[in-house]
């Protein structure tokens, strides 16, 4: 059917009969043509990944999520989305989304905008106050009376928070070891080093109020 195709989609194209010559001759540019269109689709689709040029935002929020997550997945990094937007209801959302999860690689795969869910690793709700958080494959919520939340890092066992408060060794309670000062102090409890490198990157993008990129780099 195929060829019965080529055949008359060609003969269309000429002016009485092609003969066998003219027919190889056209179908062969034809193909070749194909050929190059097939290379140059490829070349549009085809992203070249390198980590230097993780933070260079120059691209648009499908483009910059894509080229995170390839690097979550092959584990040289793991990467937080903090997005903040007005909803359908005109209710002010904030979430923090860990983007290495199949529901949301196969939302940046397929270019679909990502919004909040309760059971992202935190979501709040501006109008009711509605909070909640949850752990995910990577991550451990930890709530700190004195700082907030504290992320855990599960699979390199690293804590870091996402403000700019700048406590580097704190205890999991409401404990703060500042200054050289110790408060609140329990000796049977641990301290923990809070890691510093963690790098922001703010994406501008219509559909949210805010959205920012936090990696950490494993």
């Amino acid at each position: 059917e195929e060829l019965i195709f080529e055949i008359f989609s060609l003969g269309l194209k000429s002016r009485g009969v092609l003969s066998k010559e003219d027919f190889y001759s056209t179908h062969y540019q034809k193909k070749k043509k194909n050929e190059k269109n097939i290379i140059k689709e490829e070349k549009v689709n085809n992203i070249i990944y390198d980590i230097n040029l993780l933070y260079n935002n120059s691209k648009g929020f499908f483009f910059n999520l894509n080229y995170h997550l390839h690097f979550c997945q092959e584990k040289k990094i793991s990467t937080i989305l903090f997005i903040r937007y007005i909803s359908k209801k005109k209710s002010e959302i904030s979430s923090y989304i860990d983007i290495n999860n199949k529901k949301i690689a196969e939302k940046i795969n397929k270019k679909k905008y990502i919004y909040a869910s309760k059971k992202d690793l935190s979501y709040y709700n501006w109008h009711n106050n509605y909070v909640c958080t949850n752990n995910s494959e990577n991550y451990e919520i930890i709530i700190n009376k004195k700082i907030g939340l504290i992320f855990k890092h599960i699979h390199s066992n690293t804590y870091f928070i996402l403000n700019s408060q700048k406590e580097l060794k704190i205890k999991l309670s409401d404990n703060i070891y500042k200054q050289n000062i110790i408060m609140n102090s329990n000796p049977n409890e641990e301290f923990i080093n809070l890691s510093e490198d963690i790098k922001k990157m703010e994406i501008k993008d219509p559909n949210y109020l805010q959205c920012i990129l936090y990696t950490l780099h494993l």
